[in-house]
């Protein structure tokens, strides 16, 4: 048999005029492609299956916990790296809105540089949270009171509004969207554009979070309807208050240095062009950084478009999940963190995570690994206590227990909050 198949491999490549053995590579090849793009789907269709989410009818009765389980394996499976760099850029988009970054380059450490790096990870790691832990569980009630225990002084206030909030939380869910639609190997499919909205919406209400007094309704039939409408109301949002100042100037070249300096110095200034292309003409506007050349252009989409088309195509699907933070310690309760920006906080130093081949590069490139710092890094993990500026950490444990309990009596983890109430 393998006589055969060798001898009419050689016939076809000598009809051909060619070399069997590049008839032979480009059929392996062309096997390989296909095996990737035809694997590439299958999580999207067992996860499709196995909650029974077939259709657009069927996504009014997607639960909050099932929502949670189809953003997480987004997050930790299908698109991991974009994932995160799309939550990384909704968070500092929100910065661009005139009342939020204005409060924050006056009274945040994110506009200190000294500090700036701790309250970028603290950000991640509250994010990270509210994929990763299920809904009705300990660990998401206490990341989502932590965050309201941080914002409750400006909120009673006045000086960070509704309108601030439910932005930030439009933001979270549309911008993983609009990236995976650019510039990822697919875009989403209705059940997890659903989902990601079904999840924030959930979180939004552990929040406090009134839509009805922005949205002027507080029903929709699913998850889409839903984030179409925020969408809408987000759009008219951001033309009066997307805009430039200079504290918020300030604060995104502050923010722009922390990210460029977490790489290596040789791709800073490349890095830099790059960043100036994605950010979008009005996020340019609004920070006061300067046009990227078309050149500059050219360049960073061309990439984009390469990982893209590799992915799709040439990689296999991941079966090794992208863990961004641990669970809970069942001793301490502390939260261990695996993906710092450029100090290593909460990063257990193990061997692997301080040696190993990454750790090594970073090492190359005059970067941090775990455990540099000592203890000040709080190697051990975090718990929701630590979360905040330095002059919190340790702070309001008492208060942040209380809110917890109340952000989880607000909302059942089980409903189905798009589900109307039946007529007659």
């Amino acid at each position: 048999m393998g006589s055969l198949f060798s001898s009419s491999g050689d016939d076809l490549a000598s009809r051909l005029g060619t070399s069997p053995w590049v008839l032979y590579s480009v059929a392996g090849f062309t096997f390989y492609a296909v095996l990737c793009s035809s694997l590439r789907f299958r999580r999207l269709r067992t996860m499709r299956k196995r909650l029974n989410y077939p259709d657009r009818e069927s996504l009014s009765r997607m639960t909050n916990e099932d929502a949670q389980k189809i953003v997480y394996y987004l997050s930790i499976y299908e698109f991991p790296v974009l994932y995160d760099f799309s939550l990384r850029y909704a968070i500092f988009k929100t910065y661009a809105i005139d009342n939020i970054g204005n409060l924050l380059y006056r009274v945040s450490d994110l506009a200190r540089p000294t500090e700036a790096s701790k309250r970028y990870d603290d950000t991640q790691v509250l994010f990270a949270s509210y994929v990763n832990f299920p809904p009705g569980s300990e660990a998401l009630a206490k990341s989502v009171a932590r965050t309201n225990f941080l914002h409750q002084p400006y909120r009673q206030c006045g000086k960070i509004s509704n309108g601030d909030m439910l932005y930030v939380l439009f933001e979270s869910m549309h911008e993983p969207v609009r990236w995976m639609r650019l510039y990822e190997w697919r875009e989403m499919a209705d059940m997890e554009v659903a989902a990601i909205a079904t999840l924030w919406k959930y979180i939004g209400e552990m929040m406090d979070i009134d839509y009805r007094a922005e949205l002027g309704k507080d029903q929709w039939k699913d998850g889409i309807e839903f984030m179409d409408d925020v969408a809408a109301w987000a759009a008219e949002y951001e033309n009066r208050h997307l805009g430039p100042s200079p504290d918020i100037a300030k604060l995104g070249q502050v923010l722009v240095e922390l990210m460029l300096s977490a790489y290596p110095s040789f791709s800073r200034a490349p890095g830099y062009k790059i960043l100036m292309v994605l950010m979008g003409e009005r996020m340019r506007h609004a920070f006061g950084f300067p046009e990227p050349g078309v050149v500059e252009s050219v360049i960073a989409y061309s990439l984009l478009l390469t990982r893209k088309l590799f992915i799709r195509y040439l990689c296999l699907p991941r079966i090794v999940p992208a863990t961004f933070i641990s669970e809970p310690d069942p001793v301490t309760g502390r939260i261990k963190h695996y993906h710092f920006l450029k100090d290593p906080w909460y990063a257990p130093a193990t061997f692997w995570a301080r040696w190993g081949p990454e750790a090594l590069f970073r090492r190359a490139c005059g970067l941090k690994v775990a455990g540099d710092g000592g203890e000040a890094m709080l190697p051990d993990g975090f718990l929701f206590e630590d979360i905040g500026p330095r002059n919190e950490m340790g702070k309001g444990v008492e208060e942040t227990a209380r809110l917890a309990k109340a952000a989880q009596s607000k909302v059942s983890a089980s409903a189905c909050p798009f589900a109307l109430p039946k007529k007659g």
